[in-house]
């Protein structure tokens, strides 16, 4: 009996898990539970033959049948969203995915900007977790490089400090400068955020946990609650009055990137809004205001 070849649904699915690396971020992408994703793959496979390879960390990788379907289920997809494009009055929205950091300090005031002179407006999807470039066209966050396939550009770089309650300061009897953590609580990254050079840097600085959390928003809120000292952004921390900036070691500062797939990146609309972000971003970066 003839294998049974997957049609386009399931092709979507092979390219989503095939990009996104693993089951659980390929269902954070496409909008279901990871039960439903693997679901989706068992059946493809039963009506056919296998498509990945898996490792014991859970990462998904295709196997030489599946590298020849994501390559077809790629230039399909490009065919279709250039099809969609020329046939609806209006082109499709930007999506741009970030982290809440890099929203906030580049995102947040240049994406009406960009929006009020393009053709089309921008989608910003904020997560913890951001999305594969499977269904974003655009990703911005901290990053020490561009990765693999992708094509990117420095947007600006993030500045960080270690900052407390004033309540914090008065009950540890913090005075002068702290040249180690040890012995304080401390606000600690979870989640992707974790996996950022300066939230690597913090988990060597020693200090008790207080509170693991994937946003920054949360850590001001903790921090200013006087939970413990958090690893915040200057740009972001010295702007809120419930906070007092805390002399001590700092990591270096971290450079922003924006991406995009590679193969997608001369796209017009892609093309466009990175040669815009050149130009804008470089006049309007988050500025350190204790340097200099």
């Amino acid at each position: 009996m003839a294998a049974q070849f997957p049609d386009w649904n399931d092709l979507r699915d092979i390219l989503l898990i095939a990009e996104a690396g693993t089951l659980s971020a390929a269902a954070r992408a496409a909008g279901v539970s990871q039960s439903t994703m693997s679901r989706r793959l068992a059946a493809i496979e039963a009506g056919g033959q296998p498509v990945f390879l898996r490792d014991e960390t859970g990462r998904m990788t295709p196997n030489t049948r599946g590298r020849e379907i994501v390559a077809v289920a790629r230039e399909m997809r490009t065919v279709y969203d250039r099809l969609r494009q020329s046939l609806t009055d209006a082109p499709p929205p930007l999506r741009i995915a970030a982290c809440d950091v890099s929203a906030r300090l580049f995102l947040a005031q240049a994406l009406p900007v960009w929006s009020g002179r393009a053709d089309s407006p921008a989608e910003l999807v904020v997560s913890e977790d951001p999305p594969a470039l499977t269904v974003c066209d655009v990703a911005v966050g901290p990053m020490t490089a561009v990765p693999q396939h992708c094509a990117g550009q420095v947007v600006g770089r993030i500045e960080w400090g270690l900052y407390a309650a004033p309540a914090y300061v008065a009950t540890n009897r913090i005075r002068g400068r702290l040249e180690t953590l040890d012995g304080q609580s401390v606000i600690r990254a979870s989640g992707a955020l974790a996996e950022t050079a300066a939230y690597r840097w913090l988990s060597r600085q020693g200090g008790v946990v207080a509170l693991l959390t994937s946003g920054t928003e949360a850590m001001v809120e903790g921090c200013a609650a006087g939970m413990g000292i958090a690893l915040l952004p200057v740009h972001l921390a010295e702007a809120d009055a419930r906070l007092l900036p805390i002399d001590g070691p700092r990591p270096a500062p971290s450079e922003v990137w924006m991406i995009a797939d590679a193969s997608r990146a001369e796209e017009p609309q892609i093309a466009g809004f990175f040669r815009w972000a050149r130009n804008h971003f470089r006049n309007h970066a988050p500025v350190d205001r204790r340097a200099g």
